[in-house]
């Protein structure tokens, strides 16, 4: 009843029951008044008044029934509208679909065709772009390697045209080199043999210049090499007459060369080539002083020497440099002028400003004194057990002697040949005896009567007759007494 009552709201239905009921309102006729018949009774005389659910008890009747069905037929009529309206909206829907999907398939063509079309023309694009990128390395391939083909042909005709000059070059200088070998030959100013030697020297030290010196323009590098050098310069000034000092400054200076020879290469020859400098320097000046103290240089040089052999090589590189007497080349050809043969013969400027010479006898004093150190060194034996053997013995003695005597004597050369044979005749003489004697019959009998005389060489020349008359009246020839004992 309920929801036919909520129904009964919502729509009009007719209600066919004849009798009418009526329900209390606010007006003024529907106040009920205890002593008076309600309107409604005297509306309707035959109400009767039933139980308040009577109608509960009743069987429905047939407007109820048909009140029923008509409700029932509006909502499966408004079900049915529903229904059609569904499916007509669905239908649109589906319609619209179809005909977007349709849209969609054709606009789906359209793009796929139009993509395929722009990958086309994109790979076409790439594909050119590559040919012409191909073509373009191609070209620049084939200009390079035509370069590189026309600067081998260049470089080709340059080291040609390079090597045809070097072997003109060459060519001239065997030339000239056979003709000063010839002039030499014919002249009396040097000896041959001994100027190889002297240019087989002359190449180190211009390996060095162009290998090594160049390293001292780094400060750091030049800095290194002057804190080792000044060690080495302080044990050299600290060399004395002594056998057992000499041997202990052999060792300190032979230990830091060869710790410097571990760190750097270059600092090595370097550190040698200065200390051969420094020592030669200091050696001509003590033995022009004393010249006894040759023989405990000579030592240290053999001992230095013998362990390091490129000291010596140096050593004897820059003695031949500075005594010119070592080859001999008495630098006396024609036609040079006064100043240019000092020069040549290594005459030192007392003045550097003013260039003035040493004079004669200084300049003979300093070559006596290398001649004595280079005797001091070709004779040296080992004197202990521990010594090792000398790496520059006596035969180069014996061939700087023979050299000197094939040439025609000048006025230094009596104060040469004194210097070295009071230091090492007498050794020469035990090694080569039969050789030795005719040798000094020769420098008596043939080179001091035609040697030139001057006030500068009077007294070598004077004391080498007479060391050579006394050898010849004994048979004993004097040697230089080693004065180890006497302080310099």
């Amino acid at each position: 009843m309920a929801a036919t009552a909520t129904r009964t709201n919502r729509m009009s239905i007719m209600i066919s029951n004849p009798i009418r009921y009526t329900v209390p309102s606010d007006s003024e006729d529907s106040d009920i008044e205890e002593d008076s018949q309600p309107k409604f009774l005297q509306q309707n005389p035959n109400y009767v008044k039933q139980p308040a659910r009577a109608h509960q008890d009743r069987p429905s009747s047939k407007h109820q029934q048909e009140h029923k069905d008509k409700i029932e037929a509006i909502k499966q009529n408004i079900l049915d509208l529903q229904k059609q309206h569904t499916e007509e909206s669905l239908a649109k829907i589906r319609s619209s679909l179809s005909q977007l999907e349709l849209k969609y398939n054709g606009e789906e063509k359209d793009l796929d065709a139009e993509y395929s079309k722009y990958l086309e023309e994109s790979r076409k694009r790439v594909q050119k772009a590559i040919s012409i990128d191909k073509e373009k390395m191609e070209k620049e391939k084939a200009q390079k390697e035509a370069e590189v083909k026309a600067q081998k042909a260049k470089e080709q005709k340059e080291l040609e045209d390079k090597q045809k000059v070097e072997k003109a070059a060459k060519e001239k200088k065997d030339l000239e080199e056979k003709a000063r070998l010839q002039t030499l030959e014919q002249s009396t100013s040097a000896s041959i043999s001994g100027l190889k030697l002297h240019e087989e020297y002359m190449k180190k030290l211009e390996y060095y210049k162009q290998h090594y010196k160049p390293k001292l323009q780094d400060p750091k590098f030049r800095s290194t090499v002057f804190k080792e050098r000044m060690p080495i310069k302080r044990f050299l000034k600290q060399l004395q007459f002594k056998r057992e000092v000499v041997d202990q400054r052999f060792v300190a200076i032979r230990d830091r060369i060869l710790a410097v020879k571990q760190q750097s290469e270059e600092a090595y020859h370097i550190l040698l080539n200065c200390t051969a400098k420094d020592f030669l320097k200091q050696a001509r000046s003590e033995i022009s002083s004393i010249s006894w103290g040759a023989y405990f240089y000579g030592r240290f040089a053999m001992m230095l020497g013998s362990a390091i052999p490129e000291f010596m090589e140096y050593l004897l590189a820059r003695l031949y440099k500075r005594c010119p007497y070592m080859i001999p080349n008495y630098h006396d050809e024609s036609g040079l002028s006064l100043d240019e043969v000092k020069k040549r013969q290594r005459y030192e400027f007392v003045d550097d400003e003013k260039k003035d010479f040493q004079t004669v006898d200084m300049h003979y004093n300093y070559q006596y004194a290398y001649i004595m150190f280079f005797a001091a060194l070709v004779q040296m034996t080992p004197q202990l057990s521990s010594d090792p053997q000398n790496p520059h013995g006596i035969q180069y003695g014996w061939l700087w002697l023979a050299r000197i005597c094939n040439i025609p004597p000048r006025p230094i050369t009596p104060g040469l040949v004194y210097s070295f044979l009071q230091i090492a005749g007498r050794p020469l003489l035990q090694s080569y005896p039969r050789q030795a004697l005719k040798v000094f019959q020769l420098i008596r009998n043939d080179m001091l009567p035609v040697t030139p005389k001057s006030r500068e060489n009077a007294s070598p020349l004077n004391e080498l007759a007479r060391f050579l008359d006394d050898f010849f009246r004994t048979g004993e020839m004097s040697k230089m007494p080693e004065k180890a004992e006497t302080k310099a």
